[in-house]
């Protein structure tokens, strides 16, 4: 039996316990979630997976190489091997999002609507470059946090695969006083503007 189905196998016989994740206590919820990572484990140990969603709704397993190009081949594959399970929903790659939020790492904390950007002029057709404005980021880019936590907030905001693919390169600046004058987008559109992006260069 293949690795991939034999992981299916064992999630479909329990699926029903992370059904109520959100509502049974913090021990039992971490044995739970440690035994899926241990069987996801089995199939590839560079893969991790985000779960979540309510009792009475849709549940959703995300299936992530946290950003590893070398191992989307084993989470496409595993993915494309998932059965069809009443109320659950099976995602390759943690997805981008256009929802603002505010981030924290250490002592630093970020506001998705605070922070724009532009498109940068070069590379290659299919290379995406982008210079992101922070507010006062020349007091806080020598903070170890800083690097990490924008990097973390732009692969939210650009889903995993894009951050990881097509996001060639990426550059921090200051913010001005006026971004939208500055012609400077908001973060937030960011996956927007790579999918017109990829849609223009295809």
């Amino acid at each position: 039996m293949k690795k991939s189905m034999k992981f299916w196998q064992w999630f479909s016989d329990n699926q029903n316990a992370y059904t109520f994740l959100a509502s049974i206590d913090e021990s039992a919820k971490e044995k739970l979630l440690d035994d899926l990572l241990a069987r996801l484990h089995e199939y590839c140990d560079q893969l991790y997976f985000e779960v979540g969603g309510f009792p009475e709704g849709e549940q959703e397993l995300i299936i992530t190489a946290e950003g590893n190009v070398d191992y989307f081949p084993k989470v496409e594959e595993l993915i494309a091997d998932a059965p069809s399970i009443d109320g659950w929903t099976f995602i390759a790659f943690k997805q981008p999002t256009n929802d603002p939020f505010t981030t924290k790492w250490g002592d630093l904390e970020l506001d998705t609507n605070d922070i724009w950007f532009i498109p940068l002029e070069g590379g290659t057709p299919k290379e995406i470059g982008i210079r992101v404005y922070i507010p006062n980021y020349d007091l806080i880019r020598d903070n170890d946090s800083c690097q990490p936590l924008l990097l973390k907030m732009i692969d939210t905001l650009a889903g995993e695969k894009s951050f990881s693919l097509e996001l060639a390169h990426i550059e921090f600046e200051s913010q001005v006083a006026d971004p939208e004058d500055d012609g400077q987008i908001p973060i937030i559109e960011l996956s927007n503007y790579i999918e017109w992006s990829k849609s223009n260069r295809e």
